[in-house]
């Protein structure tokens, strides 16, 4: 592995490019090698490979990979071929099993590629993002999989690359053709896709744990971990929210606990809690029949503009704009 330069985007990545919408919360695309320009091929094509593992989009062997961000989560995993790997950290070879964690924002590109066969799972990490206090105990999952969307301190380097044994890809495969098949439905099941996608998550997390034991500790001191369990609480029982109370709990003056967790974090404690106040309408709005109005009543805010004003904040758009992107009709390219 090489430490890798500044690499700048030629463009951003959108959710709808690959079919995530308020339907299809994540998605799996297996990119295969091809002749003729790109193109997604369909069950019942001639050139469809009788996987399971989502929608296929057909690459020229030469095609051009230039550095992009993306606005979602990426997770890649090489299943045969090589190319090289170019990131902002590191830029390093791919091989099968590889797998390339890619986190919102994130710069990268593809070269040097050979015969390359991957898979690629794509998920928008507010919609996981319900209630955060059954994940702080699985090791590995929320620095790779969600802190880039909770935290403005980074707890991993923007892009982690890793490989996985021939038994962690079986496991892993399991849930890929789970997730596959539920989208390939009219109508799947945002709840089954959504543990599927939890439980694939968890096994990369315990893999990648596995062979890095002594990497994630999430480190935060004992204050601010009780103060995320308790802002977390605070949401979901939709109970008031004091900084001055929060600090007291954890025997601290207000601008002593205050300091400590943005340290931690990179937000102030006031901060965090609207950003997930804001996590939390994300998910609401892909129920379409929720009223813009009753989701700001739900989570607490008087009402509709006070919601539109912390959310055009946290995500520089606002709900009707978040939810058109969501409710639009699109197909992977």
């Amino acid at each position: 592995m090489n430490h890798g330069h500044h690499i700048e985007p030629e463009f951003t990545a959108l959710p709808d490019w690959f079919g995530l919408s308020a339907s299809r919360p994540v998605r799996v695309s297996s990119w295969i090698p091809g002749t003729g320009p790109l193109r997604a091929i369909r069950p019942g094509s001639p050139d469809f490979p009788g996987w399971e593992y989502g929608d296929f989009v057909l690459t020229p062997e030469q095609q051009d990979r230039r550095p992009h961000d993306h606005q979602y989560y990426e997770i890649c995993i090489i299943r045969s071929g090589e190319a090289m790997h170019c990131t902002d950290d590191f830029t390093d070879h791919l091989t099968a099993r590889t797998v390339v964690v890619m986190t919102p924002g994130s710069v990268h590109s593809i070269y040097g590629i050979r015969d390359l066969v991957q898979t690629n799972l794509y998920y928008m990490s507010e919609w996981l993002c319900h209630d955060l206090s059954a994940f702080w105990g699985q090791e590995g999952l929320i620095p790779l999989f969600l802190s880039a969307s909770l935290f403005r301190t980074p707890l991993t380097e923007v892009a982690i690359q890793f490989t996985i044994t021939e038994e962690e890809m079986q496991s892993v495969d399991h849930e890929i053709a789970d997730i596959g098949q539920e989208c390939s439905l009219e109508q799947p099941s945002s709840t089954f896709l959504n543990m599927a996608l939890l439980k694939l998550l968890m096994k990369l997390s315990r893999a990648y744990v596995h062979q890095n034991p002594d990497e994630f500790l999430l480190g935060f001191r004992p204050e601010v971990r009780k103060a995320l369990e308790y802002i977390e609480q605070s949401l979901l029982q939709l109970d008031a929210f004091s900084v001055p109370d929060l600090a007291e709990s954890v025997a601290l003056s207000a601008g002593h606990f205050s300091a400590i967790f943005k340290e931690a974090t990179g937000w102030t404690p006031m901060e965090y809690y609207q950003r997930r106040r804001v996590q939390h309408a994300c998910r609401l709005l892909l129920e379409p029949d929720r009223q813009i109005t009753r989701i700001a009543l739900d989570l607490g805010y008087s009402d509709s503009a006070h919601l539109c004003h912390f959310f055009k904040r946290y995500q520089n758009m606002s709900p009707s704009e978040y939810r058109a992107t969501l409710f639009r009709q699109s197909h992977p390219h």
